[in-house]
């Protein structure tokens, strides 16, 4: 049976294939850039203390927008783009994307003015990008049943995850256009915890391993091998439970229940080090150092938990926010662009995804992340920070928005012409040995 992770050769002299990944992330970049430069004028404007109008809490707006912004894009994008290769069928056609695009965009287009106009004009344009979703959720459930190869595992897990998120996103677009945040908060969570990071700890769990130990992914009857699927379980798990505890947990617990919880958050944490740690000869190749720099930042966000959660079981106060922007903004932001760099530069026949100008965009992000932990943790001139870490988070997303499009652009030319090369975006040979031969003897 041939490597599913590595690229037909016959079929490179065919007619190029339809790259649905290319409109996703095109729409998923655009609204990432200006959701970062609205958020940096919403925090300009209460430094400055100039009212603005919120028809959504700024919370929440901050949540939905940083959140769920570019995600349902990228998550789309990169199934229909890995999904057909990994799981060897066609992919969908160019025309079938559309419609899901064309509902995304105006959900977006109507969620943003919204938070400042009317919340049932927020609600609405969050049912259409939940309908949006559902339609590109179909379209990768009938991937797999159409494919016969052994290994699903972790395109099925993608699936199950989007369609938590894609419900969570339909209860929370509800909530606001019935009057009801308290609902939307809970629905943000549980599309946060049980949706996206699920989606993204799948993918780490795939994809490093993939590079750095091709003997893992030799196939043992179409399955993994146990300790491999047993680590996939435990991070799931974990997600599991912290979607509970942030949906399901009254406001008031005993002391027990907070001890509790920081000795869970704790054994994740030590795991993701351990695992970080077992892949650390990978950091030598800059792509792999950004999808590591994620995971790590997992961990940190882990461990400020269970020390937040140790604090608040001592009766002190805990680490607020800390927590969860080290999660998000550091870890699922960090995967983020080393995943979707990846499948745009590979495509755009380049297959060193992380030069010089990337790099320095993603360090300008762990700058960004940094001083908003700081700042959440009460450090001096809080509103000064915040203001500056915004301010950084609009620039690298920007610049990066920019980047990348004009690899999409090219990409799309040169396929126009014919000329395109084809790169397989899962190849771990390829993108080691052109790391080599490119750099020899560089990070």
């Amino acid at each position: 049976m041939p490597d599913p992770d590595m690229p037909d050769r016959r079929s490179s002299a065919a007619a190029p294939a339809p790259q649905p990944h290319r409109p996703f992330f095109q729409l998923g970049l655009l609204v990432l850039a200006l959701s970062g430069l609205w958020w940096c004028l919403v925090l300009l404007a209460r430094w400055r203390t100039w009212a603005l109008p919120w028809a959504v809490s700024p919370g929440l707006a901050h949540g939905l927008l940083f959140g769920l912004g570019a995600m349902p894009q990228f998550i789309a994008g990169f199934f229909f783009t890995a999904g057909p290769r990994w799981l060897r069928v066609p992919g969908p056609a160019g025309r079938a994307v559309w419609p899901s695009l064309w509902l995304a965009g105006l959900g977006w287009a109507l969620a943003l003015p919204g938070v400042h106009v009317d919340a049932r004009l927020t609600g609405l344009g969050l049912m259409l990008v939940a309908l949006s979703w559902g339609l590109s959720w179909w379209q990768a459930g009938r991937l797999l049943a159409a494919s016969e190869v052994p290994d699903r595992l972790h395109l099925r897990g993608v699936q199950g995850a989007w369609l938590l998120g894609l419900c969570g996103m339909a209860v929370m677009g509800a909530g606001l256009m019935a009057g009801h945040e308290e609902l939307a908060r809970y629905a943000l969570q549980a599309v946060l915890w049980w949706g996206l990071l699920p989606v993204f700890l799948i993918a780490l769990h795939r994809m490093v391993p993939m590079f750095a130990e091709p003997a893992v992914w030799l196939r043992v009857a179409g399955r993994l091998p146990a300790p491999e699927r047993a680590l996939l379980w435990a991070g799931l798990a974990g997600c599991a439970w912290g979607g509970a505890w942030q949906v399901l947990a009254p406001a008031a617990l005993p002391a027990w229940a907070w001890a509790l919880r920081a000795g869970l958050e704790g054994c994740a944490a030590l795991l993701l080090l351990r695992q970080a740690w077992h892949w650390r000869r990978m950091a030598r190749l800059p792509l792999m150092a950004m999808m590591l720099a994620g995971g790590l930042w997992l961990a940190a966000g882990a461990g400020l938990s269970a020390l937040s959660s140790g604090l608040l079981a001592l009766g002190r106060a805990g680490l607020g926010l800390a927590p969860l922007h080290a999660v998000l903004a550091g870890g699922l932001g960090s995967l983020m662009m080393a995943q979707v760099s990846r499948v745009s530069s590979a495509h755009a026949g380049r297959p060193l995804a992380a030069d010089r100008p990337l790099l320095a965009l993603f360090l300008l992000m762990q700058t960004a992340v940094i001083l908003r932990l700081w700042a959440a943790l009460g450090q001096t001139a809080p509103a000064v920070t915040l203001v500056l870490a915004a301010l950084l988070w609009a620039l690298c997303m920007g610049g990066w928005a920019l980047r990348l499009l004009g690899w999409l652009r090219w990409e799309s030319g040169v396929r126009a012409s014919g000329n395109a090369r084809s790169v397989d975006i899962s190849a771990p040979r390829a993108v080691c040995q052109s790391d080599s031969k490119r750099r020899p003897g560089r990070p």
